[in-house]
């Protein structure tokens, strides 16, 4: 390598890479990027030829990062988010411009809070485009990858460069047909009933969350589940079904359910707001995430 070959390296460069490593997929890469396989290649070859490393080499049909891309990825990663931090400090005014955020959030999640915050934008005729993408239970390659830009989720992923606050915490209540029904009156009767549960890709579920080893061990696996919370009401009615979900959810998808504490006590159950520190200090993002938290603020006011 030539003493300065680190002029020709930039954040676009240095973008490409940390997608590739991601990724770990040429194809993808250009996909998740919006440019063709050839520019993730070219660029790759630059960083080659510039750090004096192949980076990447082929394994059957897939590609394996060199000891050296290993290294190099943490401090790729701290030099762009201090390029993007350059801009940080400049004035911010969001009804200048369109802003666009990408959100992970359940149905549950989505629904009760961001409607409020559309009507409010519209109210304030401010322009922001809002992508979203199902939650289930975000893991730290999603926010690094910019996948998305913040998480909204009941199970914040840990690591160094990701921030969380917490947005409201709820109580869980147990949601049936009382027309089929009553509620379970004891811990046992709850616990063998039939009842359906919200299952994530990780295995997870809310009812795991509030038991112990020795209970889920004794408890039979729920006669239905489903990905999502929206799908919760509609297998209930009708049937002896029951489910333990949030109590807030009773003023959204499960509004048609008759409902009743848990009898047994349990933690309250806290919901989080996830970023990614390449986008702590953006002004829109600082601004976005202020809106999110005074919703939140005012929808508890409003249940209370």
């Amino acid at each position: 390598m030539k003493k300065n070959d680190y002029m020709s390296i930039d954040g676009n460069n240095l973008l490409v890479f940390i997608t590739v490593m991601e990724e770990l997929s040429v194809t993808k890469s250009a996909i998740r990027l919006g440019v063709t396989q050839s520019a993730v290649s070219h660029t790759l070859d630059k960083l080659r030829s510039a750090l004096g490393d192949q980076l990447f080499v082929r394994s059957g049909r897939s590609i394996v990062p060199t000891e050296q891309a290993h290294e190099l990825l943490g401090r790729a990663e701290a030099i762009l988010d201090g390029l993007k931090g350059l801009t940080d400090q400049r004035y911010f005014d969001p009804s200048v411009g369109e802003m666009a955020f990408k959100v992970a959030a359940n149905d549950f999640t989505r629904s009760l809070i961001f409607p409020r915050i559309t009507r409010a934008l519209y109210e304030l005729s401010i322009s922001a485009r809002i992508a979203f993408t199902p939650a289930g239970v975000p893991d730290l390659t999603g926010l690094r990858g910019s996948h998305y830009d913040l998480a909204i989720t009941p199970f914040p992923p840990e690591g160094a460069d990701i921030f969380q606050v917490r947005l409201f915490s709820d109580t869980l209540m147990c949601f049936y047909d009382g027309k089929i029904r009553e509620a379970p009156k004891t811990k046992p009767e709850l616990l063998h009933s039939n009842y359906l549960d919200v299952i994530f890709e990780d295995h997870n579920s809310v009812m795991k969350s509030v038991l112990s080893g020795k209970e889920l061990v004794e408890m039979p696996k729920p006669q239905i589940s489903v990905p999502n919370f929206d799908a919760l009401s509609d297998f209930i009615l009708g049937t002896d079904l029951i489910t333990v979900q949030l109590a807030q959810m009773a003023q959204g998808s499960l509004s048609g359910l008759d409902r009743a504490p848990l009898p047994f006590k349990t933690r309250k159950f806290p919901v989080y707001m996830v970023w990614h520190r390449r986008n702590n200090m953006d002004p829109a993002h600082i601004w976005f995430r202020q809106l999110i938290k005074d919703t939140c603020g005012e929808l508890i006011e409003h249940i209370l």
